[in-house]
C-alpha cells in the first residue's frame, strides 16, 4: 500500500473530551471540532446498529465537506440500546433517572460506529462496533449522587463506564474503548486502511485498571490532546 506522503492533518469531528483522550492514545497529531450541522435524532423505527452507522457517516462527511478537501475527517456515534430502544443522551436528570433504572441489572448493547473520510474525499470507510454490556445493581440512591455530579447529562444511556464514583458496570464483552465512544482497535484499522502509515492497534492488548471482566481490552498509555479548532 502507498502511504500518504506526507502524513495528512487530521480532523477528529467530535468535542466529546473521551474521544479526543482516546485519539490522542495514538500519538498522532490532529484537531477536533463540532461536527457540522448534524441533527442527531433516529428515524422512527429505525436500527440502532443503521443509526450509529448514519450518524458516524452524516458527522464525518458534512465536516469533510466543511473543511475542505485537505484533512482526513474522523466521525464516530455512540448508541445504548436494550431491546431495541435507543437511549441518547438524556434531556433532563428525570430522564438520566429514567434511564439509569431502565438498565439496571441488565445486558445491554453499545455499538459505535466510526467513519473515516479521506482529504480527497474519494474513500469513506465506515466499521461498527456492537459490544454487550452488564450493569451492575447499584442503588436508586447511587443514581441520585451520580446525576447530581453532572456527569451523566452528555452522555448516552446517561452513564460512563469509566466512572470511578459510580462505576456502573460488573461485565462487558468486548473492547472497553468502544463503550467509551472510539474503538482504537478500528479506528488504528480504518487509519491503516485508508493509506495513513501507522500500527494497527488489536483488541485485548492490555487489562484493563479496573480489573473489568472483559473478552477483549486497549492499551493504556495516553498521549498529547489534539487542538480544537
Amino acid at each position: 500500500m502507498a502511504f500518504y506522503r506526507p502524513p495528512p492533518a487530521i480532523l477528529l469531528a467530535s468535542t466529546s473530551p473521551r474521544r479526543r483522550e482516546l485519539v490522542a492514545r495514538l500519538k498522532i497529531p490532529f484537531e477536533s471540532c463540532a461536527p457540522s450541522g448534524v441533527e442527531e435524532l433516529p428515524y422512527s423505527e429505525e436500527d440502532p446498529s443503521r443509526y450509529a452507522d448514519r450518524m458516524s457517516r452524516l458527522k464525518a462527511l458534512s465536516t469533510a465537506t466543511a473543511v475542505g478537501n485537505n484533512r482526513l475527517v474522523i466521525g464516530s456515534d455512540t448508541v445504548v440500546t436494550l431491546g431495541g430502544v435507543i437511549l441518547g443522551k438524556p434531556s433532563d436528570t428525570l430522564e438520566a433517572g429514567s434511564m439509569l433504572r431502565f438498565l439496571r441489572a441488565k445486558t445491554h448493547q453499545v455499538i459505535t460506529s466510526v467513519t473515516l473520510v479521506s482529504p480527497d474525499m474519494h474513500k469513506v470507510l465506515t466499521k461498527t462496533s456492537a459490544i454487550s454490556v452488564t450493569m451492575r445493581n447499584y442503588s436508586d440512591s447511587e443514581i441520585g449522587e451520580y446525576i447530581a455530579t453532572g456527569d451523566a447529562m452528555d452522555k448516552a444511556g446517561a452513564y460512563a463506564i469509566q466512572h470511578k464514583g459510580f462505576d456502573p458496570v460488573s461485565r462487558l464483552y468486548g473492547c472497553y474503548t468502544s463503550v467509551v465512544g472510539l474503538p482504537l482497535c478500528i479506528l488504528s484499522s480504518q487509519l491503516a486502511d485508508i493509506g495513513f502509515d501507522m500500527q494497527r492497534i488489536p483488541c485485548g492488548s492490555g487489562p484493563d485498571s479496573r480489573n473489568f471482566q472483559i473478552l477483549s481490552r486497549d492499551t493504556e498509555d495516553l498521549g498529547e490532546s489534539g487542538k480544537s479548532l
